[in-house]
């Protein structure tokens, strides 16, 4: 009975962690393992920039004026270990100087991970 009972739990814990193995990640040609994402392109990472932009304006999170603003400059920068696209936009019928300028951070993947108007 007992050696029941341990192949019973022993088959119950190795069934439990197939069920979590991820399928998440790719096999290369010669069979290796890959769990890293391309990098998206610059027209996508502009895309992703204008879509988000879009966004905020569609949220009230900025103002109706920010519309057809095109990207003044856009650039990668390091922020503590990660590398992020930044792209700046520029509205001048906006009053106050100081939020003229709008910047959108973006993964190197085309993920938007913030705005403000620090750029930083």
């Amino acid at each position: 009975m007992k050696k029941f009972i341990k192949a019973t739990l022993i088959t119950a814990a190795l069934t439990c962690t197939t069920l979590y193995a991820g399928s998440s990640h790719s096999h290369d040609a010669d069979h290796g393992h890959s769990h890293t994402q391309a990098e998206a392109s610059k027209a996508s990472i502009e895309k992703a920039a204008l879509s988000e932009l879009a966004r905020l304006i569609q949220n009230n999170k900025i103002d109706q004026s920010w519309s057809n603003t095109p990207i003044e400059k856009m650039q990668k920068k390091q922020f503590h270990h990660n590398m992020e696209w930044v792209a700046s936009f520029k509205n001048t019928k906006i009053q106050d100087k100081s939020k003229q300028t709008l910047y959108i951070f973006l993964s190197l993947y085309g993920k938007s991970t913030g705005a403000n108007y620090t750029g930083k």
